[in-house]
């Protein structure tokens, strides 16, 4: 997934302890895989999204077998959504500034149909944040997690 933007624009962000406290520091309705977000998320219901994409189980396959974070989801992430109806895949807004050095970084949220009608999401974390620039993608189970690993490669304040 990449669409690297030729202007970046420029936006005030909350910093990684204010995420912490809007996001995880509240009641949180479950964890883990197709946990429910704060409808502050833009939470979409299952059905109004076309999920046009055909192959789930091998989409899900090669986006993980992409992922250079250790921490990814793992092959059980396949195996759930082997039986999946179809997904889509969506570019969020971001939650974290653009750095002053022409770094890009982008997420993704890949939403799965899942034969119950209820959808499970991975969130990808694409990136040139790396020492030759080389574009690489990280993947997380929550939009959460992988907005606060994005704060990462914010630049250190001076």
């Amino acid at each position: 997934m990449t669409d690297r933007p030729e202007a970046l624009p420029e936006r005030e962000a909350p910093s990684v302890a204010e995420l912490e406290r809007m996001f995880m520091g509240g009641a949180w309705p479950g964890t883990g895989f197709g946990a429910a977000r704060p409808a502050a998320l833009g939470v979409r219901i299952p059905g109004q999204r076309a999920y046009p994409g055909a192959d789930s189980r091998d989409h899900a396959r090669r986006l993980l077998r992409r992922a250079v974070n250790e921490d990814r989801p793992g092959d059980e992430v396949v195996d759930l959504v082997t039986g999946a109806r179809g997904y889509d895949i969506e570019r969020l807004p971001e939650l974290y500034p653009r750095p002053d050095d022409g770094r890009w970084c982008a997420l993704y949220e890949h939403a799965f149909l899942m034969a119950d009608d209820t959808e499970l999401c991975l969130y990808e974390l694409e990136h040139d944040h790396t020492p030759d620039r080389r574009l690489v993608c990280e993947v997380y189970p929550d939009e959460i997690t992988a907005g606060l690993a994005a704060r990462r490669w914010e630049p250190p304040v001076t």
